[in-house]
């Protein structure tokens, strides 16, 4: 099945259904782990063991259950995720967008937030779980089980509820209807708000290692060894990171034409295109920004990592030929400054600061940090 296929789980899984078979299921549950490390996989495997009429070492995959949670079609089997809350465009509630959070699921198996606010439509809108959503949550758990078995919400990202939707959810979450079980999934769980936080029962997912989103590349995207080895060797253990760099190869063309223009006009100090540059990316959208910091950060890593005579990995033809002409101006006397502008640069992202103002300040303090020998 989709949602049982990352081995690195085992474990888990089996702690799971270790709960499930000895009646300790927790009302409410919390898997957080950073994006890309299946925790969302795992959720959906835990909603369909829950929901499964022939659970034997897990969802049997053949009862009409199973079927139904294939397709996302199960009635007793509930979405809530962030959107971009619009009353005129009619995007209130989850259910407004859940066919094409449905598709996303299949074409990426292993989900991120830039994936989802691209399919939204707007990379530089910041997705919410409102009020309404609360409502509508209340609503469907307290109607009657359409197959006379248990509910199940699986809730993505609750971080990004806001304060009146985590408070309209509170007597839910202490007090569930009866067979009714809450999955959610968080990247950042010390950002839910305490009291939600506290009534959760918490399992920790840790991060995918190479070897293991190498080996899924290449059992359900067809990916040839040494392919699935490079791009595995750049997600930086993100499954979903991997899965989009196979998918869309053409942004890391455009990624290293970005950088390579970056740094030519940070080393000439020349301001006008700078501007103009600064410009052109900030309309790129916020979440396609924060990636492209990320990839800047690699390239660094690789450079310093190459200066110790060890080999560059996980890079195109294009990015390694580049690299080797580049890397002199990478050292030890500027790394560290390096990491430190584009992490605080990804950080003020993150939080919602001016890309133009940012990314012309970074830039300045790159014209300084790149002539450092």
């Amino acid at each position: 099945m989709l949602f049982e296929n990352v081995d690195a789980h085992l474990k888990l899984r089996g702690q799971l259904l270790q709960l499930f078979q000895s009646n300790r299921v927790p009302h409410a549950l919390l898997l957080s782990g950073k994006e890309g490390s299946g925790h969302f996989q795992l959720g959906l495997f835990f909603a369909a063991l829950l929901l499964c009429k022939n659970v034997d070492k897990g969802p049997c995959g053949h009862c009409s259950s199973c079927k139904k949670m294939l397709s996302f079609n199960h009635p007793d089997f509930h979405f809530s995720f962030p959107i971009h809350l619009s009353k005129s465009e009619k995007s209130e509630i989850s259910a407004d967008h859940r066919s094409s959070f449905v598709e996303m699921i299949k074409e990426y198996h292993c989900i991120g937030k830039q994936t989802w606010y691209a399919k939204m439509g707007n990379e530089n809108k910041q997705g919410v779980i409102g009020v309404k959503e609360s409502q509508e949550i209340i609503k469907k758990l307290q109607l009657k089980s359409y197959e006379g078995s248990r509910k199940v919400l699986l809730m993505w990202l609750p971080e990004l509820m806001n304060l009146q939707a985590s408070n309209k959810l509170l007597k839910l979450i202490e007090e569930p209807p009866e067979n009714t079980i809450l999955i959610f999934v968080s990247d950042q769980p010390h950002s839910l708000i305490q009291t939600i936080y506290s009534r959760l029962q918490h399992i920790q997912v840790p991060s995918l290692s190479v070897d293991h989103i190498s080996q899924y590349l290449r059992n359900y995207f067809s990916v040839d060894e040494v392919e699935a080895n490079s791009i595995a060797n750049s997600s930086s253990t993100n499954l979903h990171r991997a899965i989009s760099l196979f998918l869309s190869k053409e942004n890391t063309k455009e990624y290293l034409s970005l950088f390579i223009k970056w740094m030519r006009l940070c080393y000439t100090r020349n301001i006008s295109d700078t501007i103009d540059w600064v410009s052109d990316f900030s309309k790129m959208g916020r979440e396609t920004n924060k990636d492209f910091l990320t990839y800047s950060l690699e390239l660094f890593r690789q450079c310093i990592v190459n200066h110790y005579q060890i080999n560059l990995e996980g890079l195109s033809t294009e990015e390694e030929s580049f690299l080797l002409k580049f890397k002199p101006f990478i050292n030890h006397k500027n790394i560290i400054a390096l990491n430190d502008v584009i992490n605080d640069a990804y950080y003020h992202l993150e939080r919602n600061a001016n890309v133009k103002i940012l990314m012309l300040d970074v830039s300045l303090k790159l014209y300084k940090l790149v002539r450092i020998k």
